[in-house]
């Protein structure tokens, strides 16, 4: 008798707490946390995993709400009663809470394993075991910050419509409060959280591209900036400036090959005095023009990400294995990173990369057919993405490229996703095989160049040459929102030896852990997640008609030395 009073009491205590805390609601955040914490692609640090799984625990009880809400309505309509007998009453009372604590509790104990997996399979370090611990509370905090703007935001919603009430029917004032403060709240952060952070970080950038740069100008008149430049030093911006001032020299290259080079020609136009993408792509032009370009063996055309940066192994690789006689032609379109600058505007990288690449072939197209230098293409992230966008088939890029290399080329560009698409039933999403390997190749390794991932040789390699380099474990390559309602093809297939392998779809939660991987992708290991670096040298070398199977590890520690001195110089 006593213990019946004393669960009278207790439920009359946290009845109200069931209540509001909605069972269903609860059941599906715990099952969105649990989720999160499932292998990604890449390592996570504690807190972007405590962010994650907030997001997800608050995703998992909104979808729960959502399907409380229908039910209550079915269940008001049809006026349907519910009993509960006291010792199910019993059980929800007190085992509820219980199961809500032992979930948050022993996940990191449950997960602990396969997330010192996911180091392992990086060569990394084991994490600290200690992580997930902070990992849980950090998501509670998040969980909880979320859970409060929900219910903010549905106060809020509930106040317009009773003052809608008095001038509309109830479920017209409803809808229509929902509409009103879903517009304004969409208006209020793209005008004073996102076009403030952008503004904020535009003039970041700007400041750091008119600074000094860590190495004097160039004096070569062969590289933009120099003295005989009509593009100054300080225009060029810091990537600009950067791009000129590192590759390998005249001396260097002859020192390696044992062979007599020439001194590569580098041009660069940043962005100065408001003129605009044209206006640039003639200036590297006219530089072209000027250093004597056009007499070269080969020109490649390199597009940009956002800050106008260039991965130091594509145009290094391309001057080595050309002895030097070899001319470079980048340019800048914005100052912001990739992902701010997709965010102002979509468009500009496909117009920027339009707008250099069809400059210099209309130039080489007015030279005789017999002394024109080779003309190829290459670009990372988004400049691959811009660079891609130029082109209307892969048909119409062999017309017009005499080769081109892209690395981690993002999901979403079309000609990219319309060649994987073409690939052989054989062949998997992650390297896809396209007639045979006739012209386009996809790779991520030195040997993949000749053979698929199972290891089966490719067919002859015609020219011109395509090489798509693309690692696994790069989120950039696999984002998107597809991810959100669809298995990709990449996790259903075939899966060895990469972070994929422990991977599995789960509806909503694998978009947040793949978009939750992207911050940290260009920090991954050496030749993981979104670094590509010593592959890109056969790659590169195929490209131009050597074997891919050769030995390129001289060039490659060459270009390694020099790569690392940039990394540190810029932190």
């Amino acid at each position: 008798m006593l213990q019946d009073r004393a669960v009278a009491a207790t439920a009359r205590t946290l009845r109200p707490w069931v209540r509001r805390s909605h069972l269903s609601s609860t059941l599906l955040g715990l099952a969105g946390f649990l989720a999160s914490m499932t292998p990604s692609l890449l390592p996570r640090t504690w807190y972007i995993q405590g962010a994650i799984a907030g997001v997800c625990a608050a995703g998992g009880y909104a979808v729960g709400r959502v399907i409380e809400w229908v039910a209550i309505g079915i269940g008001r309509w049809a006026r349907v009663e519910v009993t509960m007998a006291p010792t199910a009453r019993r059980l929800l009372v007190w085992g509820w809470p219980v199961l809500v604590v032992l979930v948050t509790a022993l996940t990191p104990l449950i997960f602990l394993r396969r997330r010192e997996r996911t180091y392992e399979l990086f060569g990394l370090p084991p994490p600290a075991k200690l992580d997930l611990v902070f990992a849980t509370g950090f998501a509670i905090g998040v969980f909880v910050l979320l859970l409060g703007l929900w219910h903010g935001l549905a106060a809020l919603v509930r106040w317009t419509a009773g003052v809608l009430d008095k001038a509309l029917p109830r479920w017209a004032s409803g809808v229509l409060a929902t509409v009103l403060v879903l517009v304004l709240l969409g208006l209020g952060v793209q005008q004073f959280v996102i076009q403030p952070f952008i503004a904020r970080a535009m003039s970041a950038a700007s400041t750091v591209d008119a600074g000094a740069g860590s190495e004097p100008a160039p004096e070569s008149p062969l590289r933009s900036g120099s003295p005989e430049s009509a593009e100054s030093w300080e225009t060029l911006g810091y990537e600009g400036r950067t791009f000129v001032t590192s590759g390998p020299s005249q001396a260097k290259i002859a020192e390696l090959t044992g062979e007599p080079a020439l001194e590569p020609i580098r041009v660069y136009a940043g962005l100065t005095g408001g003129r605009d993408i044209p206006a640039t792509a003639a200036a590297v032009v006219d530089e072209l023009e000027r250093t004597g370009a056009f007499d070269r063996e080969a020109i490649l055309v390199i597009t940009t990400t956002g800050t106008g940066w260039v991965n130091e192994w594509v145009p290094s690789a391309f001057e080595y294995l050309l002895g030097g006689d070899s001319a470079v032609a980048a340019m800048q379109y914005s100052n912001l990173p990739s992902a701010l600058a997709l965010a102002q505007g979509a468009t500009a990288p496909p117009e920027a990369a339009s707008g250099l690449i069809t400059a210099v072939e209309a130039r080489v197209a007015q030279l005789p057919e017999a002394d024109r230098p080779r003309l190829l293409v290459a670009g990372e992230s988004l400049g691959a993405y811009g660079a891609n966008s130029v082109f209307s088939s892969l048909d119409d890029l062999l017309s017009r490229l005499d080769g081109a290399l892209f690395t981690g080329t993002p999901g979403f560009t079309p000609l990219h996703e319309e060649i994987t698409k073409s690939r052989v039933l054989s062949s998997t999403q992650v390297l896809p095989v396209v007639d045979d390997g006739q012209h386009v190749r996809f790779a991520s390794t030195q040997d993949q160049l000749e053979a698929d991932q199972f290891g089966r040789r490719l067919g002859p390699w015609n020219y011109p040459r395509v090489v798509y380099l693309q690692h696994a474990s790069d989120p950039v390559v696999w984002w998107s929102p597809q991810l959100l309602f669809r298995t990709p093809d990449w996790l259903d297939e075939t899966r060895r030896g990469t972070t994929t392998e422990q991977m599995s779809w789960i509806p909503f939660v694998t978009f947040w852990q793949v978009s939750a991987d992207l911050p940290s992708a260009a920090s991954a290991p050496h030749s993981q997640g979104h670094r590509y670096m010593s592959e890109v040298v056969p790659a590169m070398a195929a490209i131009l008609g050597d074997s891919p199977s050769d030995d390129y590890s001289a060039i490659q520690k060459a270009i390694a030395a020099r790569d690392r001195f940039i990394l540190e110089e810029r932190h």
